[in-house]
Order: C-alpha cells, then sequence, then structure tokens
C-alpha cells in the first residue's frame, strides 16, 4: 500500500483519487495547493475556527438540499429480505441486490439474486436511489463512559493524556468522567451509534442488544450478538499509568501489560498507545514494540498513535500492527492527529473510531465528517472516498478480528446492512456526507433496528416492540432489543446528558472542534501557510501536508533522514537516498 504526493514544484491541479478494488486502507495520489475551508458542520465550533484560505470543503457543495418523498418502497413477502439499490461491494459501489435469509445470512450481493434460493419468497426493500452498505463499524468508543456532554476546554490543548485526566505536566485537569453501569445510560449511547448507521463497536463497555460490541477487559461478553470468536481485549492503560505517572525515558511504568495476559484470549489486543504529542507520548511506542514486552504484533490494533515517529511508523508496520484513528478526539485534546500520510506510505492499515462522548464524536457519521474535512483540508486529499469509507467498514472489522463474519457485503457474512440516501450524494460519499436524516434502515444479522417506519413495519418480526420516532423532522421507528429499556427511557437520558440524534441543518450542540490548533499554530490557514501547521510555506518541508512542529520533534518538523523532505510526505522517510 502506498501513495505518491507530486512534488511542489510540479502540477498544481488537483488529482481527483481513482477509485479502485477492495484495498485495506490504500491511497491515491494528489496535491492540493490551497486547502479547502473546514465548514463548521463538518468540524464543530468549540472554539473560534483558524482561517482557512479556500471556500468548501465537500466535493458535492451546493447539494445538501433535503431530498423530499420516501426513498424506499415496501412489498411484503414471507422469508427473507432482499434489498435493492447501489451495493457498495469489495470491488466498488454496483446497482444489484442483497438478498438476506430468515437467518439473518447474506445469501447474495450482486446485480441479481434471483437464481438464489428464497428469492421469489422475500420481502423486498426497493430502494431505486438508496446507498446499500455494511454497517459502520465503530473501531474504538468508550461506550460506559457516555455520561455526560463533551467537555469544553477553550483553546487549552493538551501535551498528554495525563495532563487532562489528572492534571500532569502543570495542566488543569478536566471534570472528571464518571464510568457507568446504567442500561439505559449506554442504550442510549448504543443507539446514537445506530441512528449514524452503525451496528458493531470496539466498545468498553454494552448492553444486550443493538450494536454488537466487539471488546472487553479481557473477559468473555455475550454482547457480540450472534458472532463466533474471541473478543478484542480493550486496554485502556497498557502500561498501569491510570494514576497520571509520565515516563519521557526508560520504561518504569507502573504495571506493563504482559503478553502473556494480552494475547491469552486469542482475539485482537487493543492497547492505547502515544497518545499525545511529548516525548512521554512517543516513548510509550518504545517500551511497548520492546522485546521484553513486544505488545505490537499482527495481533495488535494500536488506540490513538498520535506522538509516533517514522521509525515507530516502521515498527507497528514491521509488526503487522493495525492503528485505530479517532480523529476528533485527538484535535480537540491535542491540537494534532495520527500522521495518516505517513501510516498511508508504509502501508499500515487505519481503521477508525470515535474514542468517546466528552471529546469526540456521537456517532461515526460525524467522525466520518472530521476525517473528510481533515483530508481534504489538511492532508491534500490523500485518502479516497473508498478510503474513508473502509476505514468505517471493513478495517474495523479486521481491526476487531471479526472480517470472516461482518464488515463487507459478502455472501455467507451476516446481514449488518445500512441503507443510505443516495439522492443527493452517490456511492461511498453517501455514507461519508450523510447525516441521522439519510439512514433509512439499520440491520443487525438481519434483525431491523431503526429505519423508515414502512420498511420497519414491514421488517419487524414484532412490529409492536417497535416505537415510532421523529428524527430530524422526518418518521422513523426504533427497535431497541435491550431487555427491560424503553424509547422513553433513552430519551430521557438524551435530555440529561446528550442527544441521540445529529441533523445536517446543526452541528451537533457543543461538538469539539476538529480544526487543528495549538499556540504554535493559531491561525490555522493563511495565504502564506497553505497547511495550517504554524510553518510557513517557505520553511516548511512538506508545504501542503499538515505537519507542525511537536514538542517530541526538538524544535523542528519531523525529518528522520535529514533529507530536507518532511516525514509526511516523504514516501520513505528513513532513507534519505528516496523521497
Amino acid at each position: 500500500m502506498s501513495f505518491t504526493l507530486r512534488d511542489a514544484e510540479a502540477t498544481r491541479a488537483h488529482s481527483e483519487p481513482v477509485q479502485g478494488v477492495r484495498r485495506l486502507c490504500s491511497f491515491a495520489g494528489g496535491l492540493v495547493i490551497v486547502p479547502a475551508l473546514c465548514s463548521t458542520s463538518a468540524c464543530g465550533a468549540s472554539h473560534p475556527a483558524p482561517t482557512a484560505v479556500s471556500t468548501d470543503a465537500g466535493k458535492d457543495a451546493g447539494k445538501d438540499a433535503a431530498p423530499s418523498g420516501p426513498l424506499c418502497v415496501v412489498t411484503t413477502g414471507t422469508s427473507g429480505t432482499l434489498v435493492r439499490g447501489t451495493l457498495l461491494l469489495p470491488s466498488g459501489p454496483a446497482p444489484g441486490e442483497l438478498l438476506v435469509s430468515s437467518a439473518g445470512i447474506i445469501t447474495c450481493a450482486a446485480g441479481s439474486c434471483s437464481s438464489s434460493p428464497g428469492y421469489g419468497a422475500a420481502t423486498v426493500v426497493e430502494c431505486a436511489r438508496g446507498v446499500i452498505s455494511p454497517g459502520l463499524i465503530n473501531a474504538h468508543d468508550h461506550t460506559d463512559y457516555a455520561t455526560v456532554s463533551p467537555q469544553a476546554h477553550d483553546t487549552i490543548r493538551y501535551d498528554h493524556r495525563n495532563d487532562w485526566r489528572t492534571g500532569a505536566d502543570g495542566f488543569s485537569p478536566l471534570p472528571t468522567v464518571n464510568y457507568t453501569s446504567d442500561v439505559p445510560t449506554m442504550a442510549a449511547q448504543e443507539l446514537r451509534l445506530i441512528v449514524g448507521g452503525g451496528t458493531s463497536v470496539i466498545g468498553s463497555g454494552g448492553v444486550a442488544g443493538l450494536v454488537r460490541n466487539l471488546a472487553a477487559y479481557n473477559t468473555p461478553t455475550d454482547e457480540t450478538q450472534g458472532l463466533t470468536g474471541s473478543t478484542v481485549y480493550f486496554d485502556t492503560f497498557p502500561l498501569g499509568d491510570q494514576d497520571g505517572v509520565v515516563v519521557s525515558s526508560g520504561c518504569a511504568y507502573p504495571a506493563i501489560e504482559q503478553a502473556s495476559e494480552a494475547f491469552k484470549g486469542g482475539g485482537r489486543y487493543a492497547p492505547h498507545i502515544a497518545e499525545g504529542v511529548e516525548l512521554a507520548a512517543e516513548n510509550e511506542v518504545t517500551c511497548t514494540t520492546a522485546a521484553s514486552n513486544d505488545l505490537v504484533t499482527t495481533q495488535t490494533s494500536v488506540i490513538h498513535a498520535v506522538g509516533v515517529n517514522a521509525s515507530d511508523v516502521a515498527k507497528v508496520k514491521a509488526a503487522g500492527s493495525y492503528v485505530i484513528w479517532a480523529p476528533r478526539s485527538n484535535i480537540s485534546l491535542y491540537g494534532d492527529t495520527t500522521p495518516i500520510t505517513e501510516l498511508g506510505y508504509a502501508g499500515v492499515p487505519i481503521a477508525l473510531g470515535t474514542d468517546w462522548l466528552p471529546s469526540g464524536s456521537m456517532n461515526m457519521l460525524r467522525e466520518l465528517a472530521c476525517a473528510d474535512t481533515l483530508n481534504q483540508t489538511y492532508f491534500a486529499s490523500a485518502l479516497s472516498d473508498q478510503d474513508l469509507f473502509e476505514m468505517a467498514t471493513i478495517n474495523g472489522a479486521v481491526a476487531a478480528g471479526f472480517d470472516s463474519q461482518i464488515g463487507s457485503l459478502e455472501t455467507g457474512k451476516l446481514a449488518d446492512v445500512t441503507v443510505f440516501d443516495g439522492r443527493v450524494n452517490q456511492g461511498y460519499r453517501a455514507v461519508i456526507a450523510a447525516s441521522s436524516e439519510d439512514v433509512h434502515l439499520v440491520l443487525r444479522g438481519g434483525t431491523v433496528l431503526y429505519g423508515d417506519a414502512s420498511i420497519v413495519a414491514a421488517l419487524a418480526s414484532t412490529p409492536s416492540a417497535c416505537a415510532a420516532w421523529t428524527v430530524c423532522g422526518v418518521s422513523r421507528s426504533v427497535c431497541i432489543d435491550t431487555p427491560g429499556v424503553t424509547l422513553s427511557q433513552i430519551e430521557a437520558v438524551a435530555s440529561s446528558v446528550y442527544a441521540v440524534t445529529s441533523c445536517r441543518t446543526a452541528t451537533p450542540a457543543g461538538e469539539p472542534s476538529c480544526v487543528p490548533y495549538r499556540s504554535t499554530y493559531p491561525d490555522g490557514i493563511t495565504a502564506t501557510d497553505r497547511d495550517g501547521d504554524g510553518v510557513p510555506d517557505t520553511a516548511d518541508d512538506c508545504p501542503n501536508i499538515f505537519n507542525p512542529i511537536r514538542l517530541m520533534d526538538n524544535g523542528k518538523q519531523a525529518d528522520a533522514d535529514g533529507d530536507g523532505v518532511g516525514d509526511a510526505c516523504d514516501k520513505s522517510p528513513l532513507d534519505p537516498t528516496q523521497h
């Protein structure tokens, strides 16, 4: 996996990424000299947005008028479900049919399924202008900490996660966010994900029903909703630093997780590593990749990886690990995020996650909006639409170790399916640019969870168990299959904690910004700093790719091989003979 950024003196026109066959996280070439403006609807506005140069981040600017009328028409059958529309297949978008058995298994995903058993008996959901996607997979969320609304901290940006957690490095900590075991509160968080097109999460807790939780704290869980295999070991403190210790060199951490424990369950291991921009964040990579600890392996999905350098990226690649990216939370807390272009050059696969409600996105659609804007505005459109889509689907499934069962529309997989509105945006962009009202149907293993009232009434095994619900002014129904929890209880949580839905007409209340900002780059994009990283273009070793001088970088932009080309735009950052 690789991509090529053209030399800054070459042609300055934007080259549209070409959609290709399935890639776990591949990159298309293209150089944007004047990045686009980060819209407040995508980035939020928890502090005044720095000035940008161009005018529009969306590839479909001016096409956001709400479509009218029903997207889908239902014809009731006797067994199974057939959905027609544009399928987002592993090979790319294509018009076709998706046949789901009564057992919730995809039995056909093709241009036509007419020769498949059960075709004639199926209930038909005809969505001629609908886009049929695998259910979105949130690769990282602290689901049992969704107890407060986003925490405002004005223009303060932290250097390490223990700064805002415990007041390390002389910072004032943010208010404590409390864990909850309250079922309606966790159900509210899971419903936020469902309304955003999600069906699975690598979460720190959860409830029976609603989205699949693919993780546990190294203990078995029954919340995978029918998947087989080992859950992800979700490890928030792999170094035992929950009390706030910050270690800038050496590995004298309180309690480094033992590899024998991390991998004993046989599933994926998802530790939080390098969450910050100072040496103490980077040092975590040094210690977790050391032979004596060996926590970064082919079974590891590293969460965050913000404070990594070129050598660290090479270690992660050599280990065969994944990285889980949470851009909104990273930008809000640290003013910087995972070096996406460096990981792309190295061929490290990337999945996408929301982190948590206090500093991240409320659902995957809002996280995709942030990732999309960062990509177009600060990463020179290095990611194609397919890349972003796969970060939110198949890459999340692989990062969790369940890609043989979910994550793509393929025969034999469980029918985790979301139907998006394709009347304004088509193909992958129908997902990337979607808001809550663009989600018309969500199935988990063939079981309807949410969607248009007419579709839910036709597909629900017990329609009376589903509740009418108005979302962004449109009629929907929701089926809460968490025992003992009602929609009214979830709405009560929403009124006291945070809304469950987000609409295209307004940014979610208090949503953290995804505009990069620190005191060293307070002005954002300007005429003389087109990537907004605080380094004037004339002195910037990657003038088109955001690569600020971090505290861990010894006072200069990262250039590991000293060849004058910054690591962010150097496809061989450890080899001075190649750029």
